[in-house]
């Protein structure tokens, strides 16, 4: 609840840095970014403009993977530095974004190997009357930073696991987060999207493990204004 006494609805919005993958014995990296709800068939408006890539199409093209029942995609799949490996070269590779959060000139740029590799723009997530959905921001929520290693079949279907070297490692040499001096913001309880008191008045709900529906936690379902009653 805003200091107002209205409310706002909180999402899970969320940016991929990198997803790693290999095509043709070559490493690439899926920069991506998660929406819902989805667009028929998940395809964003991409007639001209709504998204740019930085190199050959060799080099970075836009991911065929689109989405699936969890969650719409959208993804360019970009050939990584071949020697920011582990066991093939031991560098570093420089990966990150840059977004502009919102709905009018928004954005998310992804870097890939210290260099611009590919832009959505806001214009991609407009309204889509085909499935009666309005138009989806870039992420306007404060969100938090994962960096971890794993693996799924998902990416690699034919992970010939038999063959990988383990332990495995990944080294991160630093994390960094830059902010306009007009619009800094540290935490994730902002005035616009105020969180840190709902959390606590439902306390329990997020610190027991064993509660998994809010059944359990003898509340109802959370309504909101697609509700057969709206929000009363």
């Amino acid at each position: 609840m805003k200091p107002d006494g209205s409310y706002v609805g909180r999402a899970a919005p969320e940016i991929d840095i990198i997803e790693a993958t290999v095509h043709g014995g070559v490493g690439y990296v899926s920069l991506s970014s998660q929406w819902a709800p989805f667009n028929a068939e998940y395809n964003i408006y991409n007639t001209s403009g709504q998204v740019e890539f930085f190199d050959t199409r060799d080099k970075i093209h836009y991911n065929d993977y689109v989405g699936g029942v969890w969650q719409q995609t959208t993804s360019g799949l970009a050939q990584t530095n071949q020697n920011a490996y582990e066991l093939n070269g031991g560098q570093y590779a420089v990966y990150g974004f840059e977004y502009k959060p919102g709905y009018d000139d928004a954005y998310i740029t992804w870097i890939n190997d210290n260099k611009k590799a590919w832009t959505i723009y806001s214009t991609a997530m407009i309204e889509d009357p085909r499935v009666e959905i309005s138009a989806r921001p870039m992420s306007l929520e404060p969100m938090y930073i994962i960096a971890n290693l794993g693996f799924s079949t998902n990416f690699v279907p034919d992970l010939d696991i038999e063959a990988m070297t383990f332990p495995g490692t990944m080294s991160v040499d630093w994390i960094r987060v830059y902010q306009p001096r007009s619009s800094i913001n540290i935490g994730c309880d902002p005035q616009d999207h105020p969180t840190a008191a709902y959390i606590e008045t439902y306390k329990e709900a997020y610190t027991n493990f064993e509660l998994t529906t809010w059944a359990q936690y003898k509340q109802p379902w959370p309504k909101n204004k697609l509700s057969a009653d709206g929000c009363n």
